[in-house]
């Protein structure tokens, strides 16, 4: 009985080699375009740690930097958004299924969550004075004091201002 042999196609290695997903290859794009970023920043807003030369050939004359910092930035951006894409893409249709709430709904669960804070940030604030009292107490000293007499001083000044 005879085997048919299946003719194998040669496939470019170049082909092979754009098309293989490297494993850690995401993760170095989205350092290098958050560093790229960074460096264009840096050159856009004038920063004096890092300035172009106005010696260094082509992009220290004129504003050739300024137009390369933003180039750079557009290309670390789009860099980045090729990273962050496949991330977030299966994320789409989940929030496509969310109820959101209602405005009224809305509004009351807002009022509750900052009466929430402001109680909890209450106690925090007599915790912190009464801890600074006992300290101020067993050290006999009056540093302690004068620290807390001074941030009370400060948000009592502020409170008028409002």
């Amino acid at each position: 009985m005879a085997i048919k042999q299946k003719q194998e196609v040669e496939k470019s290695k170049l082909i092979e080699v754009l098309t293989t997903e490297y494993r850690w290859e995401n993760l170095l794009l989205g350092i290098l375009a958050i560093v790229a970023i960074s460096i264009s920043a840096m050159i856009i807003s004038g920063n004096t740690l890092l300035q172009i030369n106005p010696d260094f050939p082509i992009l220290g004359e004129g504003s050739n930097g300024i137009i390369f910092a933003w180039v750079l930035f557009s290309i670390s951006l789009f860099g980045l958004i090729l990273v962050l894409y496949p991330f977030f893409l299966p994320a789409v249709p989940e929030i496509k299924k969310i109820s959101w709430a209602k405005w009224p709904k809305f509004l009351d669960n807002s009022v509750r969550v900052i009466i929430f804070l402001a109680v909890v940030t209450g106690f925090l604030v007599l915790y912190d004075f009464l801890i600074l009292k006992l300290i101020a107490g067993f050290l006999g000293g009056s540093l302690w004091v004068k620290v807390w007499d001074g941030i009370l001083s400060k948000l009592t000044l502020a409170m008028k201002m409002l």
